[in-house]
């Protein structure tokens, strides 16, 4: 049986009620994307233009990611259990990492299918204006959904929302690079429709490196947020009885922090006295920071009191 205590319950469910939130951002965006995808495949393929075609079949890229990061978001909420003693929380960067290799599979053939038409370019045939129309709506969609997703991505600490939002911007910038592509083709500069196709799969294969990257370093347990770390050492030592702490890991565990500490505390206490110190020390941060998880704090003797003061 996995314990858990009241303090540590009531933040968790504060923070569920954020990620559920996320949860329904990520599966509004799916089907939202979905059908601006659609459009825009449609509309490309019937004015013979690759570089909304591509940006097009980015969207049902970014759908699928939208949707896998949906369900990644909704395994991560289960509780701890007797196999995942620490919770289904990384499952979030599990698959936000999907979702990038996704991103960047699609980038490449998107490149490719760029480059081949942009040696052989070809006369749109017609429907520019519904081609144009079409890369608006697009780029208004992208830049309200990435909107959505970092406010909430901020609110829950959700890396596969986060990731998810920066795919929303990419897909904003790449529909940006459609409408001009198309806009300079409909003019007689035709070969500028695929290149704006290449370029559009460039921006999908380098944000998802860097989603790539970021997922990663999570499930790898990595943590660099100096901030955070100065507020973690100050909140511990305010609690009366503590001299100073050692050995402070941090790291991110879903939308939750866990952390890892000794505290110098007086050698002469009773372990009564030291274990009320510690209770005092996880209460303050709780109280202070919203995303804490597990937090570990054990207690080491000081023996000269005064020389470590």
């Amino acid at each position: 049986m996995i314990r858990t205590d009241p303090a540590r319950e009531s933040n968790r469910a504060r923070m569920l009620q954020q990620i559920s939130k996320g949860q329904l951002i990520a599966l509004v965006s799916f089907f939202v994307t979905f059908i601006v995808a659609v459009l825009e495949v449609g509309v490309g393929l019937y004015s013979g233009s690759l570089a909304l075609t591509a940006d097009g079949v980015h969207g049902f890229v970014d759908a699928i990611v939208s949707l896998t990061v949906w369900f990644g978001i909704r395994v991560s909420q289960k509780k701890a259990d007797g196999r995942f003693h620490y919770g289904y929380y990384k499952f979030d960067a599990i698959f936000s990492l999907f979702a990038a290799m996704i991103m960047i599979a699609s980038g490449i053939l998107i490149s490719y299918t760029g480059i081949e038409s942009y040696l052989q370019p070809s006369p749109y045939r017609r429907g520019t204006t519904y081609a144009l129309l079409v890369a608006v709506i697009s780029i208004a969609t992208a830049v309200f959904l990435a909107k959505m997703k970092q406010s909430y991505a901020k609110r829950s600490g959700l890396v596969s929302l986060r990731t998810d939002a920066l795919n929303s911007i990419k897909d904003a910038s790449a529909s940006v690079i459609a409408f001009f592509g198309i806009l300079l083709s409909s003019f007689g500069f035709y070969a500028f429709d695929s290149l704006a196709g290449l370029i559009i799969g460039v921006f999908v294969m380098v944000a998802g490196y860097f989603a790539i990257k970021e997922s990663s370093l999570i499930l790898a347990d990595a943590y660099h947020n100096p901030e955070m770390i100065e507020t973690i050492t100050s909140i511990a030592t305010s609690v009366p009885g503590i001299y100073s702490i050692d050995d402070l890991r941090v790291r991110r565990s879903g939308p939750f922090l866990a952390i890892e500490m000794r505290v110098k505390v007086d050698g002469k206490i009773t372990v009564f006295e030291a274990d009320a110190i510690t209770k005092e020390v996880s209460k303050k941060m709780r109280d202070q920071i919203v995303s804490l998880g597990r937090i570990t704090v054990k207690p080491e003797p000081v023996q000269n009191v005064a020389q470590n003061k």
